[in-house]
């Protein structure tokens, strides 16, 4: 019975990797837009593109992204930010709006410890609220989160994946972030960044 079962085992873990072997590799820019693997080389040669990589059931899918990248939502895009966000918190009519994304556990945050990112130091949460900006700290999965401070700041779940949807098309590493104009304006953090990245896109955003 257990030369059967082992058997059966091998079999599947055969098929499996040569299904794998029988995937091809796509290149995808940071529209999501399939390319050659030459043109996105010559992206990531340009210095500013990192790329995430994913097997999927019918190809291993490498995407472009820029760490920093910038945009406008449509009207109609703007109003769902607002409805979803109306229902996780307060809304003022200020001209700023910061969301901090966590993703869910992987490499880059998975220390099983109290975070010390800057991005919970007082300094940063005092001028939050001292001017006022629409503030909120969002998560996919709350796997980890224990660690990222939940008593000292106010973690909502994207129920309605509305923030993903717009901001967060795919699994960027660590968290990311938004901040965004009440005209729509954004720019995003995708991957690592700090308090000081949010102050530098406040202050484009109202320049």
């Amino acid at each position: 019975m257990k030369r059967t079962a082992l058997i059966a085992l091998l079999l599947i873990l055969f098929n499996t990797i040569l299904y794998s072997q029988n995937k091809l590799n796509k290149y995808y820019n940071t529209n999501f837009e399939n390319i050659s693997e030459n043109e996105f080389n010559d992206f990531l040669l340009k210095g500013n593109y990192h790329y995430n990589g994913f097997e999927l059931e019918d190809q291993f899918a490498f995407i472009l992204y820029q760490r920093k990248t910038k945009g406008k939502l449509s009207t109609e895009e703007l109003e769902k930010l607002n409805k979803s966000l109306l229902n996780k918190g307060n809304l003022n009519n200020n001209n700023i709006t910061i969301i901090i994304f966590y993703p869910g556990k992987d490499n880059c945050n998975g220390m099983e410890r109290n975070s010390t990112w800057n991005i919970f130091d007082n300094d940063y949460l005092k001028q939050v609220k001292k001017n006022s900006f629409n503030s909120f700290w969002i998560y996919k999965s709350d796997e980890n989160l224990k660690y990222y401070h939940p008593k000292k700041v106010d973690w909502k779940k994207d129920e309605d994946q509305i923030i993903e949807n717009l901001f967060f098309k795919m699994h960027y590493p660590c968290f990311s972030s938004a901040v965004i104009d009440k005209d729509g304006n954004y720019i995003l953090n995708l991957g690592e960044f700090g308090k000081q990245d949010i102050r530098k896109d406040i202050q484009e955003l109202t320049k």
